[in-house]
């Protein structure tokens, strides 16, 4: 068994598998869980190495003493560690919000509660013009805004097609005032709960 032999399938996971490696022209057998190897296998393609080179610079960090195997599993374990933090980084509300004021079209962020937890000036702008009276500065309290389709059927469709925004129709109402339109639904970049970013079309 080398190097470049394919994994199994997820299921498997939890397998041992023993694979041999060259270092420096010498071969050695190590037995790892699966989900071990596809990690060190992630960080060596991520750093252009390849395994052997990962076992090479444990080796060089145990110099002689320490239990190899228990040094590629915590290496994976670190790499693993670090790419979710990185993502928790960059999964947050304040980065959405970031996003949504980016747009230079009115923009919102809604929750699927119906809860608005961004939204970008022109949004203001938008809503100012369309339903509120010219005398108030801020959104009103209890402005509504819903979908012309159900939350999760429009949340289904952006899963459905990672990176590809879906149109929706929108329905904005204040003290008695409504308007609608169109906007190009997106699905903001979050771990812990759906929510859409819309961005409405002129």
């Amino acid at each position: 068994m080398n190097d470049t032999q394919l994994p199994p399938s997820a299921e498997d996971l939890s397998a041992l598998r023993f694979r041999v490696v060259s270092v420096g022209g010498q071969r050695r057998g190590i037995k790892l869980e699966e989900i071990y190897w596809q990690c060190l296998g992630e960080l060596a393609a991520r750093q252009g190495q390849k395994i052997a080179d990962i076992v090479a610079a444990c080796e060089r960090e145990l110099e002689g003493e320490g239990n190899l195997t228990a040094r590629l599993r915590y290496v994976a374990t670190r790499y693993m560690r670090d790419e979710l933090m990185i993502a928790g980084q960059r999964s947050n509300l304040a980065i959405v919000a970031g996003q949504v004021r980016a747009s230079p079209t009115p923009a919102f962020a809604l929750t699927g509660n119906k809860n608005i937890v961004a939204f970008n000036p022109a949004f203001l702008s938008f809503v100012q013009s369309r339903v509120l009276p010219s005398q108030q500065s801020q959104p009103a309290r209890g402005l509504r805004l819903a979908f012309d389709v159900q939350f999760v059927d429009l949340v289904r469709r952006l899963k459905a097609a990672p990176g590809e925004p879906q149109p929706a129709g929108f329905t904005i109402g204040v003290q008695g005032q409504v308007t609608r339109g169109k906007l190009n639904a997106a699905l903001a970049p979050l771990a812990d709960q759906d929510v859409i970013i819309g961005f409405i079309l002129g």
